[in-house]
């Protein structure tokens, strides 16, 4: 609820400070004494756009002022909470400061806000009875909201709502989920196939340089064997061997040892080497009987080898590279496995969400239709009041998406449900109903929405309703009735309404009476 309004040096006004009441605050003067610049200054305070000629004194700012009494309203007080505004006194203050360039700054409770956010308070706190409001009639959307906040359905709306999204949400998780499962078909059979082929393989980290090195023994063990027996022979067998030759050398030498530091150091290296040779033959002695002749033992090692040496050559990696790569392909196909029971258990609460959704949509298309029928008589019987007597409303419901199929599968349905409603409507006798947006002349567009305005003004959040001389045209009888409604809507609302007739002024809880004074320049 409005409740002051400060003008300062805007267009004709020095300094104009105002002190509104709740209920009907009606504004009356001569034509051109500046009515309308009270409504100019909030619609500017809100984020309208800029005209040159908005200062009285180009040397200063234009100074604009309101401050609002937060009342029961839900999606102000959710902009609030959104924005992180900080309220005293269950009040918010608005400033608009407009320099010469016309660079202008909006602030809230003393913070600085953009023009977006102004537009949004603008929205849940003003009601201006405008042409632009005017032409929301025509809106298929907003006639479908005016029979819900007629028939209290917005709840029922609200809960259908955020089913809607969260069956909207799955449907478009479920496609994406198929797309990437057909996109990674093709790959993960590729995957299957190398997994099984790896797999079979059984390969160990090492493998290739331990069969190397079995294989080159084998390949080389008539060889080996022979020269092995020949050193042991030599060494040990023969009759003038090198073990019995160094043995005599170290009988004699040995005489002397203590006689010279180099002889002892000699024969304890020669007796040295005699362990040496005798370590030496024991180990060719145990390789001689490890050692085996084995042609199909030979055989299997290269065709082992041949299998470990063509699959890392295949997949150009090494054994231990090759079983990792092994791991993330198992990995991958594990994903892809648990992916198909994702889509399937996904598919599954979908198809059971569309059935839940289409009932709640059922449901609410048949409150709809059966609220409809008490709304067109409640509009009829009020727009005759405004001198349009032989007014015929009548509201068609179609189904939503009739000819194709919603972008994620929900047929027949939107975020509103099912239905598609437009508002018919004739003011002549004899004249069938047409479609509003088709045959409403501006008077009767601007008394159409003044009744619906008086009709869901009890369903409504608590707004600031401003009619800008919504009189123009109409005297006698009907001006009096017309006062009427704009009474009934204030008991509601805070209503400011700027007005020539008496018959309004007569029912105001409040009268502002402009005047304008001349003064030097």
């Amino acid at each position: 609820m409005l409740k002051n309004l400060r003008i300062k040096n805007f267009i004709i006004v020095k300094d104009l400070d105002l002190n509104f009441e709740n209920g009907l605050q009606v504004v009356t003067g001569e034509t051109g004494a500046g009515k309308s610049i009270i409504v100019g200054a909030i619609n500017l305070i809100f984020g309208a756009d800029l005209k040159v000629g908005v200062h009285l004194n180009k040397e200063k700012p234009v100074v604009l002022e309101a401050t609002f009494k937060v009342t029961k309203n839900a999606k102000l007080l959710e902009i609030i909470k959104q924005n992180e505004i900080e309220i005293s006194d269950n009040e918010i203050f608005f400033t608009k400061e407009i320099l010469a360039n016309l660079r202008s700054k909006i602030f809230i409770n003393g913070r600085r806000i953009s023009i977006p956010i102004a537009e949004k308070f603008r929205e849940a706190m003003l009601d201006f009875h405008s042409q632009r409001d005017q032409q929301r009639l025509f809106s298929e959307e907003y006639q479908l909201e005016i029979i819900d906040i007629f028939g209290d359905l917005v709840n029922s709306r609200k809960e259908f709502e955020v089913m809607f999204e969260k069956v909207n949400n799955k449907t478009k998780l479920l496609k994406k989920l198929k797309k990437q499962e057909s996109e990674n078909r093709e790959k993960i059979e590729l995957f299957k196939y190398q997994g099984e082929e790896i797999n079979a393989l059984n390969l160990r980290i090492g493998e290739d340089d331990k069969i190397q090195k079995e294989l080159n023994l084998l390949l080389n063990a008539e060889e080996i064997l022979e020269k092995s027996r020949e050193i042991e022979y030599t060494v040990l067998e023969d009759e003038n061997s090198i073990y019995d030759r160094i043995k005599a050398f170290i009988f004699i030498f040995k005489k002397y040892q203590n006689d010279n530091s180099h002889i002892e150091k000699a024969v304890l290296c020669l007796q040295n080497s005699l362990t040496n040779l005798d370590d030496a033959i024991a180990e060719f002695q145990e390789m001689q009987n490890e050692i085996i002749l084995d042609a199909e033992r030979k055989n299997d090692l290269e065709s082992r080898l041949n299998e470990v040496n063509s699959i890392c050559l295949k997949y150009n990696k090494k054994i231990s590279e090759i079983l990792e790569y092994y791991c993330e392909i198992s990995d991958a196909v594990d994903s892809f496995s648990s992916q198909k029971t994702e889509i399937l258990k996904l598919q599954k609460e979908v198809d059971m969400d569309l059935i839940i959704l289409q009932k709640m949509a059922e449901k609410l298309s048949k409150n709809r239709k059966q609220i409809a029928q008490k709304l067109e008589l409640e509009i009829e019987k009020n727009i005759k009041k405004l001198a349009i007597p032989h007014a015929k409303v009548k509201i068609k419901f179609d189904k939503v998406n009739t000819e194709k199929e919603s972008v994620n599968g929900l047929i027949e349905l939107d975020k509103t449900g099912c239905d598609r409603v437009e508002i018919y409507f004739s003011a002549n006798q004899g004249v069938d109903a047409q479609p509003f947006k088709m045959v409403a002349s501006g008077g009767e567009l601007s008394r159409f929405l003044l009744v619906i305005k008086k009709i869901l003004a009890e369903k409504t959040d608590n707004r600031t309703i401003i009619f800008d001389e919504i009189d123009q045209g109409i005297g006698g009888k009907t001006s009096e009735l017309l006062a009427k409604f704009i009474r009934d809507i204030s008991k509601f609302h805070q209503v400011i309404c700027i007005s020539h007739l008496p018959q309004i002024a007569a029912f105001a809880d409040e009268h502002f009476a402009i005047d304008k004074r001349d003064e030097k320049k």
